[in-house]
């Protein structure tokens, strides 16, 4: 079975970003350029450029624009964490330790 590639575009890339919290319970974030993984506990973003994790409990995407970069999840929101490193840097330190 042969797969064939679409065209793909390429990811949009942004260099601001704004989060804005309401009650714990709504997170809207710009500068959304890929969505790597959503959960019920965590949603892994890369926004502006920055690896960010959204913790929290029952976690759904509410609003997704990926022309915008606009994303919205509701669900309780406990912790946002950012990381400027990337993968490789993260890889080797594991290694070394």
């Amino acid at each position: 079975m042969e797969i064939l590639e679409t065209n793909k575009t390429p990811e949009k890339t942004f260099q601001d970003s704004v989060v804005n919290i309401q009650n714990r319970n709504t997170i809207s974030i710009t500068g959304v350029e890929k969505v790597f993984e959503t959960t019920p506990k965590n949603a892994l973003l890369r926004v502006a450029g920055v690896n960010t994790s959204i913790l929290g409990d029952g976690l759904n995407i509410s609003k997704l624009d990926v022309e915008t970069g606009i994303i919205e999840l509701s669900g309780l929101i406990t912790e946002i964490k950012y990381s400027t490193t990337n993968g490789k840097e993260n890889i080797f330190k594991k290694l070394f330790k």
